[in-house]
């Protein structure tokens, strides 16, 4: 192989896939992107076994072939380069592995880099995809439903179905739903038109942190199931993942269908507000206590014989006296899918589930299951 790249463009690919490999792989071929050359253009790809990605760029291939290189070395040299043009020539060494050479295309810089490298067969890239099988899909929608629900999806949970994004095609509706056993965040947007797959599945969350980082400035996208596998072209980015299996909870189940108290309380004096108590509160759990009076809440918190805080916030609330106990890091990231200036909140007591609501946006909803006092 042999190819001249422009370098920045070449190390905007490498950024676009590199995200799958684990830091934990260490010279290994799942350590490693794979390049592969052919007539006018270069493909970079990655892979962890349960995800792949894949990306082009153009370039002036003088001669086609492919390689396996690792990617933080990779990624490290262009990274420092200072020259606009990039030449890679691979020398095939034994039979384990082959060498690369990148020098500066111009030859302006006295430049040459030495990597080692594995067999590309070893690494498996995304096929050719049946287009039948794909839809076109509203990209800005799409990471606006991420944004408003990801940040609850569990991590490392033995439960793997909490581990991932349940999305539900509901004929010319989306729905998307996440929970990690303590709390749940739903939303539901229309679609312009319907997706080809009719079955629920669920994407797990290293799909869902690459997806939305493919899609960010995307105007268009297609999407679709392959072989049990979500499938999303963006940005000239390929992604194919392995999904969840399992049956996800019924979160309808999961929402109460009505409560006895609720307030509409300004989002940014709330956030002050919390953000002065969570510097008292203990960890891990960083529990906040929240007390509904008569046109007013109180916040407090406090670690035991280091810091004690209390905050009262004059609100429009004119039920009975409740105090409700919540894990910090949840009331702060339920305000990431709240847009409006106000949020309402919903409960019935100290151990029911509670309800956030974005009075803007009436096909999104939060639930917070509460901790014990």
């Amino acid at each position: 192989m042999k190819i001249k790249v422009n370098t920045s463009e070449f190390l905007k690919a490498i950024h676009a896939v590199e995200g799958v490999i684990s830091a934990r792989e260490i010279r290994s071929v799942l350590s490693n992107l794979k390049l592969e050359a052919e007539t006018s253009s270069v493909s970079i790809s990655a892979t962890d076994l349960e995800i792949s990605i894949k990306t082009s760029l153009n370039a002036q291939v003088e001669k086609s072939g492919d390689i396996s290189l690792p990617a933080k070395q990779l990624s490290s040299i262009f990274k420092t380069i200072h020259f606009e043009e990039a030449l890679l020539s691979t020398e095939d060494g034994d039979a384990d592995s082959s060498i690369t050479y990148i020098t500066d295309a111009t030859k302006k810089n006295d430049y040459k880099n030495k990597l080692n490298g594995m067999d590309a067969e070893e690494i498996k890239t995304i096929p050719k995809v049946d287009s039948s099988n794909i839809s076109d899909f509203p990209t800005a929608m799409f990471a606006e439903m991420i944004r408003k629900t990801s940040y609850a999806i569990a991590h490392e949970d033995q439960r793997y179905i909490f581990n991932g994004l349940f999305m539900v095609p509901k004929g010319d509706k989306l729905v998307f739903a996440v929970t990690d056993g303590r709390r749940l965040c739903k939303i539901e947007r229309p679609l312009s038109t319907t997706l080809k797959f009719k079955d629920s599945v669920i994407i797990p969350s290293k799909a869902i942190r690459e997806i939305s980082k493919m899609i960010a400035t995307a105007e268009t996208g297609k999407i679709g199931i392959i072989d049990n596998q979500i499938y999303v072209n963006a940005n000239q980015i390929e992604l194919l993942c392995k999904l969840i299996e399992g049956n996800f909870p019924n979160y309808e189940q999961v929402i109460p269908k009505s409560s006895k108290f609720s307030a509409v309380i300004p989002k940014e004096g709330f956030q002050i507000y919390l953000r002065q108590a969570l510097i008292a509160a203990e960890e891990p759990t960083r529990q906040i206590r929240l007390t509904f009076t008569k046109n007013n809440i109180n916040f407090y918190a406090q670690t035991q014989g280091v810091n004690e805080v209390s905050i009262n916030m004059p609100i429009d609330y004119s039920g009975d006296e409740v105090t409700v106990a919540f894990k910090g890091e949840y009331l702060s990231d339920v305000f990431k899918s709240i847009d409006d200036n106000e949020f309402k909140i919903e409960f019935s007591d100290s151990s029911s589930p509670v309800v956030f609501k974005d009075p803007s946006d009436p096909d999104f909803i939060s639930v917070i299951m509460p901790m014990k006092i």
